[in-house]
C-alpha cells in the first residue's frame, strides 16, 4: 500500500493526511489517544483493494497541530469533519478507535447527513469522557506523567516495552505505535470534558449505519458489551460485534475476527 502524505486545514488547524490515490470509496480511519494515524497502517492495508485508504493524525498527535487549551472531543470531532469537507468525501465511511471511535460517533451525530457508515472499536463509556461530574484535566495527570515517560524512551525501548506487555501483537503493529508515543504533544492531556447529557444527546442523531465492535472486559476492553446492546436498540441502523478473546486494542489481538466483521459490514447493504 503506498501511502501519500499531505498536511491541510480544517476546523482551523492544520492535520497531517495519509492516504492512497486509487479513487475508491473512501474509507477515514481515527486512531486511539496516544497512537498516530499510521498506527492503522497495518489494517488498513487489508482493505485498500476495496477503499481509498485515509489515515491522519488527530490534533496533538504525529505531525498534526498540538490542540489548543481547553479544548474537547467535539473539537476533534469537527476537525474530522472539516477533513471530510476538505478533501471533499462523499458520504466516507470511517472507522475510529478508542478516542477516534468517540470522535467518529460524535462527527456523526453532529453531522448525520455526512457519513456512509461508521465502525467504532472498544470506544471509552460515553460517561468517561464526557462527564458531568465536575472532572478537570487533573484527572489526566498519571497519563500524562506516563506519556512523558515514554517520550523520554527510544523508539526501541518503547518497542521491546510493547513486546513484553502486548506479546500476541503483529510485530507490524510496534514501530508505529512507538513511534506515535514519541510524536506526541502532552498537551492533549488538559483537553477539558464536556456534559455527558450533551454527548449522549449527540450520539442520538446518529442515523448511519453503525457497528461497535467489543471485547472482553477482563482483557481490558473499555466498552461494555451490555452497554453496547443498549446502544445499538437506541439506533435505527446499528449492530454490534462482540469478539471474544481480546481488550481494548481489538484488531490487534484478534485481527482475523475484527477484519472478518469489519468486511461485512461494510459489504453490507
Amino acid at each position: 500500500m503506498e501511502l501519500f502524505e499531505q498536511d491541510i486545514f480544517a476546523n482551523g488547524i492544520k492535520l497531517h493526511i495519509y492516504r492512497t490515490t486509487t479513487g475508491r470509496p473512501p474509507l477515514v480511519f481515527a486512531h486511539g489517544i496516544t497512537d498516530n494515524g499510521l498506527c492503522f497502517s497495518p489494517i488498513a492495508e487489508q482493505l485498500a483493494d476495496d477503499f481509498e485508504i485515509i489515515l491522519y493524525d488527530s490534533r496533538g498527535h504525529g505531525r498534526s497541530e498540538a490542540v489548543e487549551a481547553n479544548s474537547t472531543i467535539i473539537d476533534r470531532a469537527k476537525d474530522l469533519a472539516g477533513l471530510v469537507n476538505a478533501l471533499g468525501l462523499h458520504r466516507p465511511g470511517l472507522l475510529g478507535h478508542s478516542m477516534g471511535a468517540l470522535t467518529v460517533a460524535l462527527f456523526a451525530g453532529l453531522f448525520p447527513d455526512v457519513p456512509g457508515r461508521i465502525i467504532l472499536e472498544d470506544p471509552p463509556p460515553f460517561d468517561l469522557l464526557v462527564s458531568n461530574s465536575g472532572d478537570t484535566p487533573d484527572t489526566h495527570k498519571p497519563w500524562k506523567e506516563l506519556a512523558a515517560a515514554n517520550r523520554r524512551k527510544s523508539i526501541q525501548e518503547i518497542v521491546e516495552m510493547s513486546r513484553l506487555e502486548s506479546p500476541t501483537w503483529p510485530e507490524a503493529e510496534r514501530q508505529p505505535w512507538a513511534q506515535a508515543k514519541q510524536q506526541l504533544s502532552l498537551s492533549i492531556f488538559d483537553e477539558t470534558y464536556i456534559d455527558a447529557n450533551l454527548g449522549k444527546q449527540i450520539v442520538s442523531q446518529i442515523i448511519c449505519p453503525l457497528l461497535i465492535l467489543t471485547a472482553d472486559v477482563d482483557k481490558r476492553a473499555l466498552y461494555p458489551p451490555q452497554a453496547a446492546e443498549k446502544l445499538v436498540a437506541s439506533l435505527p441502523l446499528a449492530r454490534h460485534v462482540n469478539i471474544p478473546g481480546a481488550g481494548h486494542n481489538i484488531r490487534r489481538e484478534q485481527p482475523a475476527a475484527f477484519l472478518k466483521a469489519v468486511r461485512s459490514f461494510l459489504s453490507s447493504s
